[in-house]
């Protein structure tokens, strides 16, 4: 990717991109995804597109504690969740974990006000209490 001085914006996440056009078109994709969201379906996702992940906090294994926020899709996989179809997918922020995405896609609009423009991250919390031995 070239330096911030060449690099065009996405107004929805901050995501830099080497052109306007790719930048236009993940404000686009991402209003998509949302709005999709925002409607009660949960729309097919892909490598690459950006939704709202949850806080994770732990009591018994603090160094694997996830914060919450914006989130690139790494991965995506079908499989069943309470005797059901489901999708689930991997985020680049977290890339040793699956999330179920029809959990997630009817939380987008309250994560979206919770986390703005925030990316999510791993929050890990070392202390002995936290974690069991």
């Amino acid at each position: 990717m070239s330096d911030s001085a060449n690099s065009f914006v996405c107004s929805e996440t901050g995501r830099r991109f080497d052109s306007e056009e790719a930048a236009r078109a993940s404000e686009t994709r991402f209003r998509e995804i949302q709005a999709a969201c925002d409607a009660g379906d949960a729309p097919l996702l892909h490598p690459g597109d950006v939704i709202y992940m949850d806080s994770v906090m732990y009591l018994s294994h603090g160094v694997d504690d996830f914060r919450g926020g914006l989130a690139e899709v790494a991965e995506i996989s079908a499989g069943v969740s309470a005797s059901k179809p489901a999708t689930f997918i991997m985020i680049v922020q977290d890339l040793d974990t699956w999330h179920n995405w029809h959990y997630l896609a009817p939380r987008q609009k309250y994560l979206r006000e919770q986390h703005g423009k925030d990316w999510s991250h791993p929050d890990p919390d070392t202390r002995p209490e936290f974690n069991e031995p």
